[in-house]
Formats: C-alpha cells, structure tokens, sequence
C-alpha cells in the first residue's frame, strides 16, 4: 500500500472516531436532559425542559428495567436499547444503533397464525404481545415474550415501533417440563383408570376417617350396588360384619400410623351368599407435606385358589390319613453300594420311632427274622438277575423284640443296561396279619361250632327216639311215665340250646329290651340257684352259698336276665369241674357295686385262653371224647347281659387243674331307693281245671304229628279242636267249625299262614277270632310279617305250655 493512500485513511479513521465520539457525547446530552436542540443535517430538532424531564424518567427507568426495550425506526433499524437489551443480546446501544434488528436476532413465529394476528393488532390497535422463537446473532436460539407499541410523530404517524423483550427460556423449559408431568399424569391416570376399571381385583380409597373416597366398578360383582353407592361410606354404615369391621379397620390405622404396606386377609359373603375369600394390600398414599392422606386397598379375589388348596390339602389330607392307616414306607435300594435312601414311616415299619442313618441292605437283612432271610435274599437275587420284582411278605424283629409283618415290593431301575436301583415301598402287615389270623380261628371256631351243635342235637335226640321205643314196645304205666319224662328232659335241652342260640342273635342286633326294676339280689341269686341245682346235684358237687341277709343288697336289673347271668356261671362251673367238685358262690357290696363271685376246683383255664373266654363259640377244650355239653356261647352270653346292666364281668385262673374265679360287678342301689321300676309279670302256673270248657281251637299244620300232638294237648285242657293240614282246608274248617282260636303254622302248601289269615280276617265271621301265629321263626320282623296278616300273637314252636295256658284263659273271659 502506497503511502499516500495509507494516510488518507488514517485521517478517515480518525474523523470517524471523532464523528463518533461527539454521537456519543450528544447522546449522553440527550439521555442527560442537557440539550435543547439537535441539529441533524439541514433539520433542527428542539427538546424543550419538560420533555428533557421527562425523556430522563424515561431513560431512567428503561435502564432500570429486566427486559430487554428495543426501539426501531420505520425500516426496522435500531434506534434505542436499554442496558437489559445489551445484556441480552451481548451488544452496546452503539454498535447497534442505526443497524437493522438482524444484528441482534431473527425473529421466529412459532405459527403463522401467531403472526397474521400480531400484525392485525399492531395495524388496529398499535400493539400487540406474542410469543416468538428469537435466534441470536450468537447462534443461540431463546423464547421470548414481547410486547411491541407503535410509535408515532407528532402527526400521529407511525414512524418505528417499541419492543419490550423477556427472555422465557427458562419458564418454557418449565412449562414444558410441566406440561410433559402433566401428560404423564394423564397418561398414567387413563393407564390407571383403565388397570382399575378392567381388572378383577378391587381398587378403593379410604381418607383418615375410613371413609371410602375411591371404589372400583368391580365392586358391584361383591356387593350387587354401583361403586357410587360405597364412596363417602365406612364399613360399619356399608352394614359389613362387625368382626370384619374391626380387622379392617385396624389395619387400615396401622398403615396410617406406620406409613408402610400392611395385607390382610377375610371372608366376604355376596348378596347372593357366595362365600368368597379375598387378600387386600394396604399402601399409603403420601401428601406434599410427607404425611399419609389416603390408603390404596387392592383386594384380591383368591375364592378359587383357596377352594383348590382346600380340595388339595384335603387331598393330602386323605393321602396322609391312607399312608398313616397302611403304614407305607418308601425307600430306593443302590444296587453298587448297598445304600438306601428311606422314608420315616419306612423305618417306622421296623420300630424306629426316628429315622436311621446307617441304613442298608445288610441292616434290612439283620431284621428280617431268622426263619424268612433264606427266601427273602433268594427272592432279592432273583429279581436282580432277571430285572423282575422283588415281592414279598416277612416277619421282622423290631428293637425291642417284639415279631411284627411287612409287606414290600421293589422294582429294578436300569443304568446302561445294568441294574443300578431297586425302587420299592414296604408297609406294615402285622394288623392285616393278625386279621386274617383271626378270620382263620373264627372260620375255624365255626366249624367247631356247627360239629358241636350237630353233636348237641343229636344228643337228646337219641334218648328221644330210645323213649318212643320204650314207650311202643312196653305197656307198663312205669316204663311209660320214664319214657315220658326222659322225653320231655331231652325237649327241654333242646329248647335250651336253639334259647341260648336266639338270645345271642338278639342281645348282637340290639334288640334285647332289660325289663329292669329294684331286685334284691339275694333272692335272685336263689332263684338261679334252683335253676340250676339238677346239674350241680347230677354231679355230685357241693355248693356252698354265702349270700348277704334278704333286703341288704339291691341291683337295678332284668330280674330273669340277672337269673340267666348267675345259672350260666353255675352251670359252667357245674360242667367244667370233676364228679364230686366244690363250688362256693357268694355275693356281697363293695364299693357301691354288687360283687358275685363263683369259684370252683374245676378244670381251670390257660393263660392263653383268659382273654378268650367269653368270646362267641369258645371252649376251654373241645375234644369231643372230653366234651361236657354246651356250645359255647354261655360266657358271650353272660359278658354281654352284664355289660348291658352297666356292668362287668372277669375270668380268673391259675392254669390248668387250679379252677376258675368268675366275677361279676352290677352298680348297687342303696337299700332306700325305690327306682321306677315295672311290676314283674305274674310267674305262677297254670291253675287247675283244665277239665273245663274252654274255647273252641281250630290246629293248622301240615306236619300230622305236630297238628295232631298239640289238638290232643287242648283237649287234655278242656278245649273242643278241630285240624286241618294246608291252607285252603284251614280257610273251609273255619268257615264251618267257626272256632274262638286259630293255632296256625305259617309254613303251609297250598295257602301260606299269612294268607289264611288274611282271608279269615277278609270275612265277617273271622272279624273275632283269635289268629295265633304258631312257627319257629322268632325274630323281630316275623313279628311284624304276622301282625301286618293280622295275626293277634305270635308263638315260637315248641308251644309254651304256661303261655297257651294264660292265652286260652283270656279268651275265655271274652
């Protein structure tokens, strides 16, 4: 550059720095009110005081101010700015002045809407305010907020306009931050209204009063009422159970008190009384402040998973109670080691109360009793070499000694083609053992019993059919009146027999009824005395009776089962102890009880048998070449009448050869009380005068001799008899002989007995008679089949002769 020309700019540069420094200088001369008049050029602009006044508020206060006050000429250039504008736009009013706004920003609308509005405004109204995008001539981009004022001349002109700038970045930030809060709020409230209202569990709010504030739709399935129904309402005002009341609402309290989660769990019955079971979550809700304001209940119906745990613990249940009841162990055998792994109840199955750890195939080997380890080993190695089962049944000893049964079963599991397990179950069998041991003795007790009462049938029989022969073949009045008695003691027996044989069939079915009453039981034991003295005297025993005084000593009992109790205990003894025996029977109160004791030098009783002896069908010894009557059933007998008064009985012995102590207890009754008793029923025989007219008998029964044996018996009693031996005869007899009394077997051809009846009660001549159901079926429901054909009683063949007697003279009184 020459020279020249370098100073010629020099002296450029320095008139324009003068030129700018007297701008400056008359700038600060108007902001300072100290100018009049401005010479601009050819124009002289005059500035009187008041305005200079003025014009310095003004400057005073725009300098003062926050935002940014930017004043622009007609061509938007630059003609003002306040300290906040240089401070927001980082440029002096100087080296903006006169330049266009783009020196500081461009302008952004953020729609043009915004914009076409703004500019409407400021045309109509000379202002507006917007909200505009500003990017700095620094590259930064702001939101701003301006407030733009026309200025005018004073023609009223527009000549630029007046910016009030503010920097809202920050607030747009926040705004923006809230308004994403707030669409996240949204977002999750619709998130939640819409969990809420479509899921099944039950969502409610509760204040600190326990009020509900928020209940679900859902509610309505619980409580058949819309979720409106509930809000501002408290369990108690809802009408809830008063103990669910007081659960929930303390828990309720203790999320309040605590700040943290509680659960709870109830019962809740639905208006149409389903029971269902729900679980609720207790979380608290927090306010601004920290505290606790609301608690969020989430219930939870559980209804069908309980009901299942219920179906599975009662399954369980059931299983336990099957493994408990069959005493099932498991256990898997290691085929290499010899190891095993086992179950308690496996163990428990060889007397192990707690399991062993040292378990094997050698310590299972060990309990195995001696006499079954040869099979079970050889069992063992079978089903290893052929892969096959290992089942079996043994006898193991337990740790204390004591024999008990196992039933085990294993199966072979492989291991590359090689046996490596044996998986099995083993239970204890003694019960089962025992069991079947038991049905064997009674199968075989019952064999014995059916050989002895064939035996004891056939015993009168014999003197029976040796009686009739003397009877045919000798016609001397002696030999017949032997011969009669002989058959009427072998009758009796038999009656006997078939007596104790129904009375055990009916004390088992309960349908034995005690005509119990206030017995001295001195006088019963007396009675049973008698009753059994024939035997006593036909053996030749002495009977000593040590008996309390008459009046002393008194039971509530049957008096004819309390005879039967003591005869039978002396007729054992009677049968049980060699010709020419001692027995000594005494009786005396103890204790408040009746004590009978009967002791005799007999046979004795094994120690074995004691525990056995008033069982059914059992005796001491049954070889028949040392059988001494009887089947066995005297003992049940007595057990069972005895414990049927309340009381009970004992067998005492040394063994064999050292006799028997039988001993009864009866509750006593002290000698004042006088219980509700029945009157006996009167026991006196048959009066005389069976030579009298009595009533008119028709006999009906197809066996001849028994038809012709009882007519020949009502004869002898003074009664006029007719027979007939089938049913349509019996129907025809009486319609014609028109009898008082009917003796009708049931078992008939032609017409069955309840038939007979049936057609004699059909007509009105058999309106009267007395139909008497003669057969050998006594039970309960012959009874009943005989008094629905309309029979008047019912007598069980051999004919009572006592008990006719009685039934005769009654309808003679008629």
């Amino acid at each position: 550059m020459t020279a020249p020309k370098e100073q010629e700019l020099l002296a450029e540069n320095a008139e324009l720095r003068l030129r700018l420094e007297e701008a400056q200088e008359t700038l600060d001369a108007i902001r300072s009110g100290s100018v009049d008049a401005l010479v601009v050029g050819d124009d002289v602009y005059t500035l009187d005081r008041a305005h200079a006044t003025s014009n310095k508020l003004r400057s005073d206060v725009l300098a003062q101010m926050e935002d940014a006050v930017i004043g622009m000429d007609r061509e938007d250039r630059i003609i003002y700015m306040n300290p906040a504008a240089e401070r927001q736009y980082g440029m002096t009013a100087s080296q903006a002045l006169g330049n266009e706004r783009n020196v500081l920003y461009q302008e952004i609308w953020l729609s043009t809407a915004d914009q076409v509005e703004a500019t409407e405004s400021l045309h109509k109204n000379g202002a507006y305010r917007a909200r505009t995008m500003q990017l700095k001539h620094n590259g930064q981009e702001v939101h701003v907020e301006s407030a733009v004022t026309a200025l005018r001349d004073h023609l009223g002109e527009v000549n630029g306009r007046l910016e009030v700038i503010r920097d809202v970045s920050e607030r747009h930030r926040a705004e923006a931050e809230i308004r994403h809060a707030q669409l996240t709020i949204t977002q999750r409230e619709r998130q939640f209204s819409t969990l809420v209202e479509n899921s099944p569990d039950i969502f409610a709010r509760l204040d600190r009063q326990y009020r509900h504030i928020y209940v679900s739709p859902v509610i309505e399935r619980y409580g058949g009422q819309p979720s409106c129904h509930y809000l501002g309402k408290t369990c108690e005002s809802l009408g809830m159970p008063p103990e669910l009341c007081e659960r929930w609402n303390a828990a309720v309290e203790e999320v309040f008190q605590t700040r943290s989660d509680r659960s709870i769990s109830f019962k809740f019955t639905t208006p149409a009384n389903d029971e269902r079971f729900l679980e609720a979550r207790l979380i608290p809700e927090f306010a601004e402040d920290g505290s606790v304001e609301s608690v969020l209940a989430i219930a939870t119906d559980f209804t069908d998973r309980e009901r299942m745990d219920a179906a599975l613990r009662e399954s369980q249940a059931r299983l336990r109670l099957t493994i408990e009841a069959a005493r099932i162990g498991d256990w898997d055998l290691d085929l290499r080691t010899g190891e095993a792994r086992h179950s308690a109840r496996h163990d428990q199955c060889f007397g192990y109360a707690e399991p062993r750890a040292d378990w094997s195939f050698e310590v299972f080997m060990a309990h195995v009793h001696p006499d079954d380890r040869e099979f079970v080993e050889r069992l063992f190695h079978q089903a290893v070499a052929t892969n096959g089962e290992w089942h079996f049944e043994c006898r193991v000893i337990w740790p204390n000694g004591s024999v008990h049964w196992i039933d085990a079963h294993g199966s072979i599991h492989q291991e590359g083609g090689q046996p490596a397990r044996m998986l099995g179950i083993v239970a204890d069998a003694t019960s089962r053992k025992l069991a079947e041991r038991a049905l064997l003795d009674a199968d075989r007790r019952k064999d014995e019993f059916l050989a002895t009462l064939a035996h004891e049938l056939r015993n009168p029989l014999a003197p029976i059919r040796n009686a009739l022969e003397i009877m045919r073949l000798s016609k001397e009045p002696q030999a017949q009146e032997k011969a009669r008695h002989m058959i009427e003691r072998q009758v009796w027996q038999m009656v006997h027999l078939v007596d104790d044989l129904m009375d055990v069939s009916r004390i088992t079915q309960g349908k034995v009824e005690l005509r119990r009453e206030r017995i001295d039981i001195a006088v019963a034991i007396q009675n049973a005395i008698d009753t059994s003295r024939p035997l006593i005297d036909a053996r030749h025993h002495t009977l000593e009776a040590r008996l309390p005084a008459p009046q002393t000593v008194f039971v509530y009992a049957d008096v004819t089962r309390l005879i039967q109790i003591v005869s039978n205990l002396l007729n054992n003894a009677a049968k049980y102890t060699p010709e020419g025996g001692r027995i000594v029977l005494s009786a005396q109160e103890k204790d408040r009880q009746a004590v009978i004791t009967i002791q005799d030098t007999g046979t004795g009783i094994p120690a074995e048998m004691l525990p056995r002896v008033f069982d059914m069908f059992t005796q001491v010894d049954r070889a028949l070449e040392r059988s001494q009557g009887g089947l066995g059933i005297g003992l049940a007998l007595v057990r069972k009448l005895v414990e049927m008064h309340g009381g009970s009985v004992q067998a005492k012995s040394p063994g064999l050869g050292g006799g028997s102590t039988f001993e009864v207890q009866l509750p006593a009754l002290a000698s004042a009380s006088t219980p509700e008793s029945r009157p006996s029923e009167d026991r006196d025989s048959p009066q005389a005068g069976h030579a009298q007219i009595g009533p008119n008998v028709l006999v009906v029964d197809d066996n001849v001799d028994s038809a012709e044996s009882l007519a020949t018996m009502l004869a002898l009693m003074g009664c006029q008899t007719q027979m007939a031996h089938d049913g349509m005869e019996a129907v025809k007899v009486a319609q014609s002989f028109l009898p008082d009394v009917v003796m009708l077997d049931i078992g008939l051809p032609l017409l069955t007995g309840h038939e007979v009846a049936r057609h004699i009660r059909a007509q009105p001549w058999g309106q009267t008679m007395l139909l008497v159901a003669l057969t050998g079926w006594g039970q309960e429901e012959d009874r009943r089949k005989s008094q629905d054909a309309g029979f008047n009683h019912h007598m069980v063949k051999p004919v009572d002769l006592e008990t006719l007697d009685k039934l005769l003279a009654q309808r003679k009184l008629h």
